[in-house]
């Protein structure tokens, strides 16, 4: 409730009220095509691309991964893996349950081996 000496009254239009229409910060932009989207920045010389390799089975033993003939492929600056991670291979926020890379199991569909 307002205060007994407020300008404020129930007809009172107030800012983001659903009485009274905000346009988005961009909307005039995306209607005029104006917006710069992150496809129409070009690419800056010498852009390096990553690709995630992702396990294609659930709950699956990763006997081995010979990584070799990935870094030898032309154009590769790296290839990175569970033991190239530097301390924890974890990225969970409270529980340390999500590792960067699959390391020894798999766990899920997707989970991601290795980074080119």
């Amino acid at each position: 409730m307002p205060d007994a000496g407020s300008d404020i009254t129930p007809s009172t239009p107030l800012k983001g009220d659903v009485r009274q229409p905000l346009p988005h910060d961009s909307a005039i932009k995306h209607v005029t095509g104006a917006a710069a989207y992150i496809d129409d920045i070009p690419e800056p010389r010498n852009l390096l691309h990553i690709y995630l390799a992702q396990s294609q089975h659930a709950h699956a033993k990763i006997v081995r991964m010979d990584l070799a003939p990935v870094r030898a492929a032309p154009g590769v600056v790296a290839v990175l893996s569970a033991e190239d991670v530097p301390g924890l291979n974890d990225v969970g926020p409270v529980i340390s349950d999500d590792p960067i890379f699959a390391d020894g199991v798999v766990q899920f569909v997707g989970q991601s081996l290795f980074a080119v």
